[in-house]
């Protein structure tokens, strides 16, 4: 592995663990496709003519999809611990806001959720174009849109 691309592994890897978290929701399916994105990204495009952040995160949002068609083909049933109620206050509105905007971020379509997790997670607009094939002002306008339904939603609910 060249300097280059230990670089920019180290640039993008916490980038890349966080969309996949928030895309799955689960700490080992997101460590287990972010590792695999850069070994295919590198086995496949490493050399350095071909290091591209849009290209790495289109390999880990194909990885994803495939992951999900696997379980529901295979309807592998997650197990899931049950958290234990923590009573301080603070930390149940903390669960209720988090609620609330995950239910507005579940009302937007399914384009627009992922392009706003790549903007959130701190992919340049240029690089999100790239994956979306869209012009990088054509993302800051979807971007701007997308936060912008949010407020409203949220506002709304509320009123």
């Amino acid at each position: 592995m060249t300097d280059r691309y230990s670089t920019f592994y180290s640039e993008y890897k916490n980038r890349l663990f966080s969309y996949l978290l928030y895309k799955s929701g689960d700490y080992e399916v997101a460590r287990d496709i972010m590792q695999e994105s850069f070994t295919r990204h590198l086995q496949h495009y490493g050399n350095d003519a071909v290091i591209s952040p849009a290209l790495l995160f289109t390999i880990a949002r194909n990885a994803l999809v495939d992951h999900h068609r696997y379980r529901e083909r295979f309807q592998l049933s997650e197990n899931i611990v049950p958290q234990t109620e923590a009573s301080d206050e603070r930390t149940l509105l903390g669960k209720e806001q988090s609620a609330r905007v995950n239910k507005a971020l579940d009302a937007l379509p399914k384009k627009d959720r992922e392009l706003l997790a790549l903007a959130v997670g701190g992919v340049p607009y240029k690089e999100i174009g790239l994956v979306f094939e869209i012009s990088e002002a054509n993302v800051k306008v979807r971007v701007h849109r997308i936060r912008t339904r949010l407020r409203q939603m949220l506002k709304n609910e509320v009123e």
